[in-house]
């Protein structure tokens, strides 16, 4: 038996000082919009409009869910939060029996809910509003690092999915790094110079939301240089007390990047009469034109490029050139120590605090490297004997 909905998720605008409106996703209860929530809903709407939408429907399913047990979030306990993923993998933490779910969830849904909740949780207890008595696991399990990405793993929730299921959902297979005859394939395949060098961009080891979230400013032609104003768990940049990384473009990247703000965006910008200091905008004719390029779309748009590449599109991701560009370093180090790429430029090249980071970008049946470290050890035979 479904729970009463008495919070729901809407939308709403509000005024922004600088620049007009904003989006923000609310929670409400009873219609009302329900402020306890919604001030940490802003919070994470700020930065992404996208973000805030996601965690606003998955605490508003955990909301109705204390609310079907008689509990206010602030009396929520451990237990509880168990007793809500138990109920979202279709058992029941009270008496194990199956409750029938509309459709299985994935292993990554159920980890985002955990995400979820120990935010919005952590974010009540700095902020004085709350103190949950967590259970956590005991300090040989606790991760060392940032509590978006190891301190999560401290509470026991994400043990209990570890626990109960592998996988809901079969892993989907992405193809995670490029190789030279795929970026070539892809590039030949873009209909227009400002989705060319979004690709290009990427492929110099930039998120996809750093790239999209450059602006004018941020790129020096003649410097051949460029910088986000965002990035992932950083503060936005401004010119006044913060700047994230900068990185040199290939010649070739700055030919298409170049040829795009002249040619193509000038146009668009021209042609809807909206000025935006972001580098990569709308272009088609309509509503939308001139607003800056959205994920959703630049994805959709790389899913079909790849299908006209004979690439498939179900493997393909917005964070590969990443990957693919963090490969080539590792490669480069392996076979050309004489030009001494160190452990330190890689970390400054991709904005990284610890190389741990470098592990879910790294291919571990790499060729190159494995034929260097073979070549090495041989040399290191041979000059024993």
């Amino acid at each position: 038996m479904e729970e009463e909905r008495v919070f729901k998720v809407m939308r709403a605008r509000m005024q922004a000082s600088a620049s007009g409106e904003r989006e923000l996703w609310l929670i409400t209860r009873h219609g009302i919009p329900f402020y306890p929530v919604n001030e940490w809903l802003d919070l994470k709407s700020i930065r992404k409009t996208s973000t805030g939408k996601e965690y606003a429907h998955k605490l508003c399913v955990y909301l109705n869910f204390l609310h079907g047990q008689g509990i206010s979030f602030e009396d929520a306990v451990t237990d509880d939060v168990m007793a809500f993923l138990m109920r979202l993998m279709g058992r029941s933490y009270e008496d194990d029996c199956i409750i029938r779910l509309r459709a299985p969830l994935s292993y990554s849904t159920l980890s985002k809910y955990v995400t979820v909740i120990t935010e919005f949780y952590k974010w009540l207890e700095q902020t004085g509003v709350h103190h949950i008595g967590f259970q956590t696991m005991d300090n040989a399990k606790r991760a060392q690092k940032s509590f978006l990405y190891g301190q999560i793993g401290s509470y026991k929730y994400k043990y209990i999915i570890d626990r109960h299921i592998l996988r809901l959902t079969a892993k989907r297979e992405y193809l995670k790094w490029y190789t030279d005859d795929e970026v070539a394939a892809i590039c030949s395949c873009f209909l227009t110079l400002r989705d060319l060098a979004v690709f290009l961009v990427t492929l110099e080891g930039f998120r996809i939301d750093e790239v999209l979230s450059m602006q004018l400013e941020d790129y020096d032609s003649q410097a051949g240089c460029i910088s986000p104003s965002r990035s992932k768990g950083k503060p936005d940049a401004s010119s006044a007390d913060f700047k994230h990384r900068t990185i040199f473009l290939p010649q070739s990247t700055r030919e298409v990047l170049d040829s795009y703000l002249l040619t193509e965006r000038a146009g668009a910008e021209t042609q809807s009469g909206l000025l935006s200091q972001m580098i990569f905008i709308n272009q088609k004719a309509g509503r939308s034109q001139g607003a800056p390029l959205a994920y959703r779309n630049y994805w959709e748009i790389l899913k079909k490029c790849a299908v006209r590449a004979g690439l498939d599109s179900k493997k393909i991701r917005t964070h590969s050139g990443r990957s693919t560009k963090a490969m080539q370093f590792l490669e480069h180090q392996a076979t050309h120590p004489e030009d001494n790429i160190s452990d330190a430029m890689i970390l400054e090249h991709f904005g990284w605090k610890s190389l741990d980071s470098i592990a879910p970008y790294r291919n571990y049946n790499n060729p190159v490297i494995a034929k260097a470290v073979f070549d090495k050890l041989q040399k290191a035979k041979e000059g024993q004997r």
